[in-house]
């Protein structure tokens, strides 16, 4: 098996649902699942972050005349379904199924007509990326989907290519950064991006909070939340 691991980066105003994740950089999309066919596609999405940022992506994630995945520059208004399985203040789960994706200038119906059946999908979208991990068998040539991609993306559109090989990970997600509150996640990755868990540490909760905006209470127990999470993640999945 390989995997073919690339990343669809957007400009500031090429593509709404885009923008809305640069305006909000804590807010991230990640497939709990992606399944396609030469036909069609049906996935789950799980979307963290502040209420606005949610209120706005529904506004146009859910309108079934939008193509949330059209790279090229004429939008193929493909019939969507969705439903929200899950939704509270900071979470949106939602399952989207797509049932004629022909002739759709999109990473899921290209890489279905090229590559063949056996693919299995996995997307992370954040601030102007959209990354793709495609998992194929070991004879699948890419290099004409790449090729293919890359030709017909419209202006501001870029296709950056990160690994092509040995698979990995596929097994390791249980705990996925997705799922963690974007509030905890903004503030373990600040904590970890100053070396708060280094030995020695080197620096304090105090200067972790005054980096990001926030008391030195808010910071402290927003830490100890995501620790917790963390923790009882890991006790359930690797005992369950």
């Amino acid at each position: 098996m390989r995997e073919f691991i690339f990343t669809i980066e957007y400009d500031p105003g090429i593509d709404p649902i885009t923008d809305i994740f640069i305006d909000y950089p804590a807010t991230m999309a990640k497939s709990l699942a992606c399944c396609v066919t030469a036909r069609s596609m049906w996935r789950v999405d799980r979307i963290t972050g502040p209420t606005d940022a949610l209120s706005s992506l529904e506004t146009i994630y859910l309108d079934s005349k939008h193509c949330n995945e059209c790279l090229g520059s004429r939008n193929c208004h493909t019939p969507s379904e969705y439903a929200e399985l899950d939704s509270d203040t900071n979470q949106r789960t939602i399952y989207t199924y797509q049932p004629e994706i022909e002739g759709c200038h999109s990473v899921p119906y290209r890489a279905a007509q090229q590559l063949g059946d056996g693919l299995l999908f996995q997307t992370t979208r954040n601030e102007s990326q959209y990354e793709w991990r495609i998992l194929m068998r070991d004879k699948t040539a890419v290099g004409e989907l790449y090729d293919t991609i890359q030709q017909e993306l419209r202006d501001g559109v870029r296709i950056e290519l990160d690994q092509l090989g040995t698979p990995a990970h596929w097994c390791e997600e249980a705990v996925t950064i997705a799922d963690l509150p974007y509030a905890q996640r903004e503030a373990l990755i600040a904590a970890v991006e100053q070396g708060y868990y280094e030995t020695p540490r080197e620096t304090s909760v105090e200067d972790i909070a005054d980096s990001v905006g926030v008391p030195r209470s808010t910071l402290q127990y927003r830490l100890q939340r995501a620790e917790s999470w963390l923790a009882t993640r890991f006790m359930s999945e690797s005992y369950s």
